[in-house]
């Protein structure tokens, strides 16, 4: 009795061990599943991304004093060429005020009143030269008396035409004698001399000529 008694026992206490080993057994079996679900859901290792990050960056970084360098070459040759045009800008900007300094020309209003003024002057010559001449009612003077006339009273080698205006410069437009043509017409200041007559000043309606042998002749401007 005393043998079976035992033997029950062990073989309850082996079956009593085997349930808990495979308890502990399925416990363990589930961690392990568990682990090794979390190891499948866990994200990739970074090591390897980030050590092409850092090559990606490393290149970058190498090639970075290159493109310093070619950014200061640009930079001087821009700063070289602003340099060249800022002279050029200088030396316009100089010619211009120059150019500024100079007298006024004549303008085309200017010149339209000339052209016209010359107009007049050459009709007005053509009736003078196909004006008739008068016989002369008195007896004609002596060689020494013609002569004194000449002399006391030269005629004019020119024709006035007006008075011209640049500025602050008055001219007097003479036409010489015998002369029809626009391009001969002369603009004098005080000081111009033609044909020998100098142009001493002008005055509101006259202009005064110092004559050779004569001195200073007062002519009407029309």
């Amino acid at each position: 009795m005393k043998v079976h008694h035992f033997q029950a026992l062990v073989l309850g206490a082996l079956c009593l061990g085997a349930a808990v080993l495979a308890a502990v057994t399925y416990n363990h079996q589930q961690k392990l599943t568990a682990l090794l679900v979390a190891v499948d859901s866990a994200p990739a290792d970074p090591v390897p991304a980030l050590r092409r990050d850092l090559d990606a960056l490393g290149t970058t970084l190498a090639a970075l004093p290159a493109q310093v360098n070619a950014l200061g070459e640009h930079q001087r040759q821009q700063d070289a060429t602003f340099a060249t045009l800022s002279k050029q800008l200088d030396v316009v900007s100089a010619s211009l005020k120059a150019i500024e300094a100079l007298p006024r020309g004549p303008t085309k209003a200017d010149l339209s009143t000339l052209e016209q003024r010359l107009g007049n002057a050459e009709t007005a010559v053509h009736a003078l030269e196909a004006r008739p001449t008068a016989p002369s009612a008195q007896p004609q003077p002596a060689a020494s008396a013609k002569s004194a006339a000449k002399t006391q009273n030269p005629t004019q080698p020119f024709t006035l035409l007006g008075v011209e205006t640049r500025g602050d410069v008055r001219f007097v437009s003479a036409l010489p004698a015998g002369a029809h043509a626009l391009s001969t017409v002369h603009l004098l200041q005080p000081g111009d001399s033609l044909n020998g007559w100098q142009l001493k000043t002008i005055r509101r309606n006259q202009a005064v000529f110092q004559v050779p042998g004569l001195g200073e002749r007062s002519l009407p401007l029309p």
